[in-house]
């Protein structure tokens, strides 16, 4: 998705329904309570048929054995649904404490942990309520649809069991989820940044028009401190044409705002509705990267420096994630990394918002891991090699940053290394240690000069 004009076909979506539907996709208990329903309905139901129009299927069963039946499959699938339960819950805690515990709310928003947990439960109640109704109307009728329905139960329980293991111990592969935060970062870029060069341009010159003029409106935030998860840009916007208005924000996605704090401003002939304003706004107590193009830069980082821990140390899981840092950089470095805007149906700009530049995003993505992993052979070469390509490939007006980080990793390298064992942490390669890079050569910084940028 792409930054469009407010007179986009598209229909808008109301910022309080998108928070509810935000809500609901992160709730567990939604997905279950409907499963919960189904099962009473059905148990109802089919045992009612069994009652009035019982079945002979030929099997040597009585109404008392299939009741005892029933009633062990619901005690059964209790305990089962609690043990399974003690499993995720273990599993869970072991994959925030590997990757980052910014992780948990994709683990909790899973779909599959919630299918399962409502099928365990419907089976559970269905056999309950299965066995309450059982005997009931004429009590030699053997509840025979009660009991396909069961094992049909069971059999989707062992089915959702399998599934949940494997689903949960995919998404536990570092492998998954950094490549789960790869294709987010992708979205989160074509939908913040602008689409073409002329609207920065714009932008930028209102931006520096209404540098200098007084607000006619502050918007500050109220309550207990919080971070800014999201903004509803197409509504604002729409918002801000309707009264001939510009709105600037001074707090930018993922900022945490203390109480009283500015949020935006509002440039124009008259102020704006607070209540409309803020109904496009979504305040929550952590980064998300719904709209925040960083926290993605941040996530691969948090899997890396953890990895890169005393206690930890593993840098070849470091290195898996610095794969999917090159990938978002490489990405980015298309889009137009300046101030994020939305224009009018006119083109004109009526929103606008900070975001990260290039320099931000690089920096972000390489100092944190620089600082750590400089001592590690297999993160020096791994880095150098992402450095050099990225310079090699990427236009001149990207490149300063990059070769200033390049220097800074030399630097780095050998205020680590003993100078015994400087050579080969100064040489590119793209599998950290084992891939095309040779044991020896020139320092890179003698390879690489700095160079103008490019007009």
């Amino acid at each position: 998705m792409t930054t469009k004009p407010i007179s986009s076909t598209l229909l808008p979506t109301g910022r309080r329904w998108r928070q509810v539907r935000a809500r609901l996709r992160e709730a567990l208990w939604v997905i279950p309570t409907l499963y919960v329903i189904a099962a009473t309905v059905l148990a109802v139901g089919l045992t009612r048929l069994d009652q009035q129009h019982p079945l002979d299927l030929g099997w040597e069963l009585s109404a008392a054995s299939a009741s005892t039946a029933l009633s062990a499959l619901g005690g059964g699938m209790i305990t089962f649904t609690g043990f399974v339960t003690s499993v995720i819950l273990m599993i869970v805690q072991f994959g925030s404490s590997q990757f980052s515990p910014r992780f948990l709310r994709w683990f909790r928003s899973e779909a599959t942990l919630k299918h399962a947990l409502g099928t365990f439960i419907a089976t559970f109640l269905f056999a309950l309520v299965a066995t309450a109704m059982t005997g009931r109307g004429a009590t030699d009728a053997v509840p025979y649809r009660a009991l396909l329905g069961a094992l049909m139960l069971t059999i989707a329980s062992i089915g959702w069991f399998l599934a949940l293991i494997s689903r949960t111990s995919d998404n536990l592969r570092v492998a998954r989820a950094t490549q789960r935060v790869d294709a987010q970062a992708r979205e989160v870029f074509d939908s913040v940044y602008p689409e073409t060069h002329s609207e920065v341009k714009a932008a930028v010159v209102v931006a520096r028009a209404v540098d200098g003029i007084e607000p006619v409106q502050v918007l500050r935030h109220r309550g207990v401190g919080a971070i800014l998860v999201s903004i509803d840009r197409r509504a604002l916007a729409r918002l801000a044409a309707s009264h001939q208005a510009t709105i600037e924000f001074v707090t930018a996605v993922g900022d945490h705002v203390v109480t009283d704090g500015p949020v935006l401003r509002v440039y124009g002939a008259s102020p704006i509705s607070e209540r409309r304003l803020r109904t496009g706004l979504t305040f929550g107590d952590e980064r998300t990267p719904e709209d925040d193009p960083a926290f993605t830069l941040r996530l691969l980082v948090d899997v890396a420096i953890k990895a890169l821990s005393p206690a930890v140390n593993d840098p070849t899981t470091a290195v898996q994630s610095i794969h999917r840092i090159e990938d978002v950089l490489r990405y980015a470095s298309a889009k137009h990394l300046s101030v994020g805007v939305t224009t009018d149906a006119a083109g004109v700009p009526c929103l606008i918002y900070p975001t990260p530049g290039w320099d931000d995003l690089v920096s972000l993505a390489l100092s944190e891991i620089r600082l750590f992993g400089a001592g590690q052979y297999q993160i020096a070469r791994r880095v150098r090699a992402l450095l050099e390509d990225l310079i090699a490939d990427l236009p001149g007006e990207r490149r300063p940053v990059l070769e200033q980080q390049l220097g800074l990793l030399d630097d780095a390298v050998n205020s680590e290394m003993a100078p015994s064992q400087l050579a080969p942490a100064l040489v590119a390669d793209r599998q950290g240690i084992g891939g095309s890079g040779t044991s020896s050569g020139p320092p890179p910084s003698s390879l690489h000069t700095p160079t103008e940028p490019a007009c």
